[in-house]
């Protein structure tokens, strides 16, 4: 089955960290820009279908699939092609729902790829769905996160960033954009995730492996297409590094199960270049 990772959200107060940012690239005129509408905790992104008018959805790198709410598939005449075969990536948990298809579609004007998609009740305010990075086959897709855009650019060797690449991490269709976490002692590959509103998220079994300055705490809750788990949260004792980023003191959360995870507090402050056809990224 195909995993579908959806967003954190959580209630929390005084995050705090620093990171050092990139210089981002210049667009050149074979590429095209998407505006990203970003805040401390979501980037959302215009989805027009058809002739429809257009509606905000979550940009979500950490996305295999896409999906609607209900509602708005009902009101774009959507097809209900049988049940979702969609996973929950926090909870292993099915997404309920129906499949469809969407066909015609843009996101900030640029046409995406015809492609199926999960409708299921979507109750979040002032956001009617979730789409990624694989909405470009044969595209790289730069979110460049200081200047709250995606730019396009067409693949190939030429246009490859310099350097080694992280691959996805998972299988096939499972495959996530991802990158190292370097806590010195330790290196953990994380999901690079924009639907996630907190920085850095582990399972509960890292609180031993990893240095923290504090003890666990409670933060809140997760809560995602398939259920709703505790989060607890400690400060860590030493920096971490992601590429050459360094984030000094960082809080970190902490959940039962799931994979590690990068959420959008940090991304926001980076560029990173997604070749979703060949599944591997680079952090800029």
């Amino acid at each position: 089955m195909r995993a579908f990772i959806v967003p954190v959200t959580l209630c929390l107060a005084g995050l705090s960290f620093s990171l050092q940012s990139a210089e981002s690239a210049a667009v050149t005129k074979q590429d095209k820009s998407i505006p990203l509408y970003m805040s401390s905790n979501r980037a959302l992104v215009m989805l027009r279908v058809g002739n429809h008018p257009p509606v905000p959805v979550v940009f979500d790198t950490g996305t295999n699939g896409n999906l609607v709410d209900l509602g708005l598939a009902d009101r774009l005449s959507l097809p209900n092609t049988g049940p979702s075969p969609s996973v929950d990536g926090s909870t292993g948990k099915p997404v309920p729902g129906h499949d469809t298809f969407i066909t015609g579609a843009k996101l900030g004007g640029v046409p995406i790829a015809d492609a199926r998609a999960t409708a299921m009740n979507y109750d979040v305010p002032d956001e009617a769905g979730i789409f990624g990075p694989n909405s470009f086959p044969e595209q790289l897709v730069r979110m460049d996160g200081p200047k709250s855009r995606l730019v396009l650019t067409p693949r190939s060797e030429a246009n490859l960033p310099k350097g080694k690449p992280f691959a996805y991490l998972g299988e096939d269709g499972d495959a996530l954009p991802s990158a190292t976490l370097d806590f010195g002692g330790i290196k953990v590959q994380a999901i690079l995730d924009s639907g996630n509103n907190v920085p850095i998220i582990l399972p509960m079994s890292y609180t031993d492996k990893i240095p923290l300055a504090t003890p666990l705490k409670k933060a809140g809750y997760a809560v995602s297409a398939a259920g709703k788990q505790a989060i607890f949260s400690a400060q860590l004792k030493d920096a971490v590094m992601i590429g050459g980023f360094k984030l000094d003191h960082s809080e970190v959360f902490f959940m039962e199960g799931g994979r590690p995870n990068i959420g959008l507090p940090v991304l926001r402050q980076l560029s990173v270049v997604f070749d979703p056809s060949n599944k591997v990224d680079w952090v800029m």
